[in-house]
């Protein structure tokens, strides 16, 4: 499977459960459990569904992702700056390999005290319904893969989007040497702790 479709199996899963959030009638969804429950569906996936990347003597024996406990404070609202022209930014994967993605807008964001900019990608054969954040953070290596982590986002047309770290997940080259993923580019390592989201598979 290819590494884009991949990344959608994710994105979807966690759109299908923002939308619940933030639609259903009456009382919504607490967001902690609106996390949980998003957490559990991609638990079901890797242990049952036929393209998870895990193989079978692992799903056996599998009882779901390790995870920092869900964080509000992680969740930001980021101002958009388009990138003019969209230019190509080659992106070096895990296995020495490149992959072309282009560069779709900077998005600006305050988080523990400090001002960020992190670069928002878009796959070349897809539309900017489908946006592609790779970023690293002080937690790689310890806690968390060392080679970063992976967001999807959708981007409505605004100046401003939502970035929820709690929903950073790690690419499938974690739990597979079959799988080449793309490693976060220079300009999008973030000096600070993202402790939220998927933490480390072993």
């Amino acid at each position: 499977m290819k590494s884009n479709q991949i990344l959608k199996i994710f994105g979807a899963v966690a759109v299908v459960i923002i939308l619940l959030y933030s639609f259903l009638p009456g009382e919504k969804i607490p967001y902690e459990q609106s996390i949980a429950d998003h957490r559990d569906g991609i638990d079901e996936f890797m242990k049952s569904d036929r393209d998870s990347p895990l193989a079978d003597s692992l799903k056996q024996r599998f009882n779901g992702l390790r995870y920092y406990p869900p964080k509000p404070d992680f969740k930001v609202k980021a101002t958009l700056e388009m990138v003019p022209g969209n230019p190509t930014l080659v992106v070096t994967t895990n296995d020495g390999e490149t992959r072309e993605y282009l560069k779709y807008a900077y998005a600006y964001f305050e988080l523990q005290g400090k001002e960020h900019r992190l670069t928002l990608l878009q796959p070349k054969d897809e539309g900017p319904e489908s946006l592609f954040l790779p970023f690293g953070d002080a937690t790689n290596g310890n806690e968390t893969y060392g080679g970063g982590r992976y967001i999807d986002l959708e981007h409505d047309g605004k100046d401003r989007i939502n970035i929820d770290f709690n929903l950073a997940y790690n690419p499938y080259c974690v739990y597979s040497i079959d799988y080449s993923c793309p490693l976060p580019p220079a300009e999008n390592q973030l000096s600070i702790a993202i402790e939220a989201g998927e933490k480390n598979f072993f």
